[in-house]
């Protein structure tokens, strides 16, 4: 009798266990939610002209070093398109920067023969670094420019001794404010030529000099976001 009952025991208990649910307790489900979560967010291309006005401080760098003076240039007026685009749609920070620019620079010296003022045509084209907050924007730009001397005040205007290409970089910061549809770009920027303005020879034949272009160019632009 002992044992039947030891057995039905153990029989029930045996049941008990088997019916209950197998996990101790309940498993959170971590992705439950994953349809609830926010789309990633979509950066639109933004495509931009502009016109701009600027003032240059103008001067060279010479070696060997002679006796010179910088001068201001206010004539100086530009077109450009800007592109700014999301690199693997996450990062809206980049953009580039064409344009065309007419204006003048140059420089002044006592020594016969050398210092002038330039007419020049200039294209630029720029990686532009930007950071938004609010309704501006920093903006950071570098790259590369080509430059073409159109005429110059020398008496007897260019000689064998001139060089009219030019090209260099350009470097600076700038700060704009943004009123849909359109754009207020305030920049300074450095302009450094890595063509020389004269041939080494100018003076000697034995002894080169080398004169580079050097401006330092502020400006003010209005953009018109086009779409």
């Amino acid at each position: 009798m002992k044992r039947l009952l030891l057995t039905l025991i153990l029989l029930a208990a045996a049941w008990s266990v088997q019916a209950q649910d197998p996990f101790i307790f309940d498993m959170p489900n971590d992705f439950s939610a994953i349809d609830t979560l926010p789309p990633a967010k979509k950066f639109k291309s933004l495509h931009m002209i502009g016109v701009s006005y600027s003032v240059n401080l103008s001067g060279v760098t010479s070696s060997p070093k002679l006796a010179q003076e910088r001068i201001w240039t206010f004539k100086n007026f530009g077109i450009s398109y800007t592109y700014y685009h999301a690199m693997w749609d996450h990062l809206f920070n980049f953009g580039l920067v064409a344009g065309a620019k007419h204006g003048y620079e140059g420089f002044i010296s006592p020594h016969e023969g050398y210092g002038a003022t330039y007419e020049v045509l200039e294209f630029p084209l720029l990686s532009q670094f930007k950071l938004d907050f609010s309704h501006f924007r920093l903006l950071l730009n570098l790259g590369p420019y080509y430059g073409y001397r159109l005429s110059t005040d020398q008496e007897g205007g260019f000689n064998k001794y001139d060089q009219r290409h030019d090209y260099g970089v350009i470097a600076g910061v700038g700060l704009a404010v943004v009123i849909k549809p359109f754009e207020l770009h305030i920049e300074g920027n450095y302009k450094y030529g890595l063509a020389s303005i004269y041939h080494t020879y100018k003076y000697s034949d034995i002894y080169w000099m080398y004169t580079y272009p050097q401006n330092i160019v502020f400006s003010a632009s209005l953009h018109f976001h086009l779409w």
